[in-house]
C-alpha cells in the first residue's frame, strides 16, 4: 500500500505536470540570468560609489491553519507532513538547489492560476485551474520540505501551501457534485491569491539576490545570518490578520481546538525528563551539548524543544511531548550522499527505531526513495484492520543506515482504542463495485478519514487498468465509493491522484 501526499493530483492532469516542470526549468534559467544581471547592475553601482537598492518588505500573511497529517488518505491525504510533512532531511547541495529553485517556480505558477480562478465564471475551467494548483501546491510542498530549514523557521509556509491543496480539492469536490461556487469561495480564493502574491514576492527577491558563489550546503550548517534562513524567519515574523477558514476539508481552520488522543490520561513531564528521554533515543547518535532551546505552548501538542550535536558537530533537533513523553518529530541534519543500503535494510532500521521509540502496533502502507534518502510512511493496525488517520512517517539515510528524520502528528493527534465496527457491506459485494474496472491484485479493510473529523471504515481495492495502477475505496457500511486514487509515476516522486 503506497503514502496519500497533500495535494493530490486529478488524474487527467499527468500532462499539465510534465509540462509545469518543463516551464519551471524554462523559468529557472531565466531567474538566473536576470539574478546575474542584477549582480552586475550592483558591482557597477559600487564600482561608481552607488549603494545597493533596498528592497521593502511588503509583510507576510500567514495563514492561520492546523496542518496535520493526520487526516491522512482521503480529503487531502497523507499530507507532507507540517514539519516538512517533515520535513526538512538534507541531502546535498545540487538537491538543495534543485528545490529551492523548483519551489518558487511552483509558487509562481500558483500565482498565475489563483488569479484566473478569481475572475473565471466556467466551471469547467475553474475544475481545470484547481486541479491545476493541486498539482503545483503539491510539488511545492515537495521541493519545500527538503530544504534543511527549521520546522519552525517554515511553518506558516508549508501550513499556507497546503491549505491551498486543501480548500481547492474542496471546491473541486463542490463542482463535481453540481454545487456552484459560493461568494464567500471566491472572496477565499481572493485571499489567498493575495498571501500567495506575498509569498512569490518575497521567494523571488530571495533567488534574484543569491549571490553567484551562495553554497547550498550552507543551509546545512543552520547559521541563523544564512540568506535562505533569515528570509524564512520574516516570513515567519511579518505575519497579519489572516481571515479563519471553516469548509470541509482537512486542512480547515476548522480542525482548531482538536484534541491529542494519543496524549490524553498521560502524566506530564519535566523539562530534565525531557533531556533524558532525547539522550535515550539518540544513544546511537553520539549526542552531545543536549540544550532545551524551547517550548510550544497552548498548542493540542504540546512540547519541548531540544537540540544537541552529534560526534561530527551536526545537529539534531526534536521535540518531544509535554504530556507523556513522545517524539514527536526530529530531525539529523546530516548530509546523505550515498545509497549503500536496500529498502528493505532501511525499512528494518524504521521499524527498530519506532520500537525504541515506543511506536508499535504498525504497518508499512508506503514506500518512496528521494535521492539518497528512502521515506517510509506507517499507519496503525487495530484488529488486523490499517488506521490510516494513525500515520508516522520515517525518513532512512541510505549511506550510514541510521533515521534521519520522523513525523508523528498525525499518530498523536488520531491514535485512540476505537470502538470495533462490523461491515454491513461483504467483502464479495463490495468488490462487484469494483470488478470490471481495474484488474484487483489486493483488497482489505481499512479506516480512513472522512471528512473533517470522521472517520470511516472502507475496503481498500489495489488494482490495474490499461498499464494504471489504482486504489478504489468502498464504504463497509454504505456500500458507496468513497474515493479513487491513481498511482502518478514522475520525476518528482510518487504522486496519487
Amino acid at each position: 500500500m503506497e503514502e496519500y501526499k497533500n495535494g493530490n493530483l486529478p488524474s487527467d492532469n499527468e500532462s499539465s505536470t510534465e509540462k509545469i516542470r518543463e516551464q519551471n526549468a524554462e523559468n529557472r534559467l531565466i531567474r538566473q540570468e536576470t539574478a546575474k544581471k542584477h549582480r552586475e547592475e550592483r558591482l557597477e553601482k559600487e564600482r561608481s560609489g552607488g549603494s545597493k537598492k533596498k528592497v521593502k518588505n511588503a509583510g507576510w500573511i500567514a495563514a492561520v491553519v492546523t496542518l496535520s497529517v493526520a487526516v491522512a488518505v482521503l480529503g487531502s491525504l497523507l499530507a507532507y507532513n507540517m514539519y516538512s510533512p517533515t520535513g526538512s532531511f538534507a541531502s546535498n547541495s545540487v538537491t538543495e538547489q534543485q528545490s529551492f529553485y523548483e519551489l518558487v517556480g511552483y509558487v509562481d505558477a500558483m500565482d498565475v492560476n489563483l488569479s484566473k480562478l478569481v475572475v473565471s465564471k466556467d466551471d469547467e475551467k475553474r475544475q481545470k485551474l484547481l486541479g491545476e494548483v493541486r498539482v503545483q501546491s503539491s510539488l511545492a510542498t515537495e521541493n519545500l520540505s527538503t530544504l534543511a530549514v527549521k520546522d519552525e523557521d517554515k511553518y506558516y509556509t508549508v501550513k499556507f501551501i497546503n491549505q491551498v491543496s486543501d480548500f481547492c480539492k474542496y471546491l473541486s469536490e463542490k463542482l463535481i457534485d453540481g454545487e456552484t461556487l459560493s461568494e464567500s469561495d471566491i472572496k477565499t480564493l481572493k485571499d489567498m491569491h493575495e498571501v500567495n502574491a506575498t509569498l512569490k514576492q518575497h521567494l523571488s527577491e530571495l533567488s534574484i539576490n543569491l549571490d553567484e558563489g551562495y553554497d547550498f550546503k550552507s543551509l546545512l550548517e543552520g547559521k541563523d545570518g544564512d540568506v535562505i534562513i533569515s528570509k524564512f524567519k520574516d516570513l515567519e515574523t511579518m505575519s497579519t490578520e489572516y481571515p479563519h477558514m471553516i469548509y470541509d476539508g482537512a486542512f480547515s481552520d476548522g480542525t482548531e481546538g482538536k484534541v491529542a488522543k494519543y496524549l490524553e490520561g498521560k502524566e506530564e513531564i519535566t523539562k530534565m525528563q525531557a533531556e533524558d528521554i532525547f539522550k535515550e533515543y539518540f544513544s546511537a547518535y553520539s549526542v552531545k551539548n543536549v540544550e532545551l532551546v524551547g517550548e510550544s505552548v497552548g498548542e493540542a501538542i504540546e512540547t519541548y524543544n531540544l537540540e544537541a550535536t552529534d560526534g561530527d558537530g551536526v545537529m539534531i533537533s526534536a521535540q518531544i511531548s509535554k504530556k507523556g513523553g513522545k517524539l514527536v518529530q526530529f530531525n539529523y541534519f546530516k548530509e546523505c550522499s550515498d545509497d549503500k543500503i536496500d529498502l528493505a535494510t532501511s525499512r528494518d532500521i524504521a521499524e527498530k527505531f519506532l520500537q525504541k521509540v515506543g511506536y508499535t502496533e504498525l504497518k508499512a502502507v508506503w514506500t518512496t526513495s528521494g535521492g539518497n534518502v528512502v521515506t517510509i510512511n506507517y499507519a496503525g493496525v487495530e484488529n488486523g484492520v490499517i488506521c490510516y488517520p494513525d500515520l508516522i512517517k520515517v525518513n532512512v539515510c541510505r549511506e550510514r543506515g541510521v533515521v534521519s528524520g520522523i513525523e508523528a502528528t498525525s499518530y498523536i493527534y488520531n491514535h485512540t482504542e476505537r470502538e470495533r465496527q462490523t461491515a454491513s457491506v461483504s467483502l464479495a459485494t463490495a468488490r462487484q463495485k469494483v470488478e470490471g474496472e481495474i484488474e484487483i491484485e489486493s483488497s482489505r479493510l481499512a479506516i480512513v478519514p472522512k471528512g473533517e473529523s470522521a472517520e470511516a471504515l472502507a475496503y481498500e481495492f489495489y488494482g490495474k487498468s490499461e498499464g494504471s495502477y489504482y486504489y478504489i475505496f468502498i464504504d463497509a457500511i454504505t456500500g458507496k465509493e468513497l474515493d479513487i486514487f491513481k498511482v502518478i509515476e514522475s520525476t518528482e516522486g510518487t504522486l496519487l491522484a
